[in-house]
């Protein structure tokens, strides 16, 4: 889903600074209208990252106090909201290296049922289908699932994602790339597949 949604990305890139320009200068309220602006994709992202609502949470709250003590190192390179994504990232890989735990994504891969009038058995084999996906997501390595969750479900350019997660565009290319080919071979003898219409490659731009 696209971020900063309701303005131009020149005018929505333009406000981002003036507001962290307000933050260097001791004005909290910038970073309380930047949480507002971007909180519901980071909070998206996080939770994604996690599969704990709770933890995505604190993750996402962590993000702007650190936004707060850390505006004069924003150097202006990148988007302000890529820069956002990577502290976020940072923060969910410092909470998974905490936890130890193996992380479960909770993406939903697959649609849900089109009506409500299908029956339970439909219901059942959907819901099925999706933990399936689920559980080979968590498979990826979390260098492939955090571009493909960024690629995928926030469709962003793989530009900026290679921003986010501070690499090359092509190493942005190569993790999504694989962790698909990693999906199609998992599904490639089961009743799920992942194809074309799954794969970030359909929503996102180079």
């Amino acid at each position: 889903m696209p971020i900063g949604s309701g303005l131009g990305s020149g005018e929505r890139e333009g406000n981002d600074r003036a507001l962290l320009e307000r933050v260097r200068r001791g004005d909290t309220e910038g970073a309380a209208e930047l949480f507002e602006r971007y909180a519901p994709a980071l909070l998206r992202f996080t939770d994604r990252l996690l599969s704990d609502r709770g933890q995505a949470e604190e993750v996402t709250q962590e993000v702007f106090v650190k936004v707060i003590s850390r505006a004069h190192q924003y150097d202006g390179r990148a988007e302000v909201s890529s820069w956002l994504f990577a502290i976020a990232a940072n923060a969910c890989r410092d909470r998974r290296r905490r936890d130890r735990r193996a992380p479960v994504v909770p993406i939903d891969a697959l649609p849900e049922p089109a009506e409500r009038s299908e029956g339970v058995e439909r219901i059942l084999i959907d819901r099925e289908r999706r933990e399936a996906v689920r559980r080979a997501l968590a498979e990826l390595s979390e260098e492939q699932r955090e571009a493909l969750v960024l690629a995928r479900y926030h469709g962003l350019p793989y530009a900026e994602i290679a921003e986010i997660l501070g690499i090359t565009v092509g190493a942005v290319k190569t993790r999504i790339f694989r962790a698909v080919e990693t999906l199609k071979a998992r599904f490639s003898e089961g009743a799920v597949s992942w194809n074309a219409a799954n794969s970030p490659n359909a929503r996102s731009t180079v």
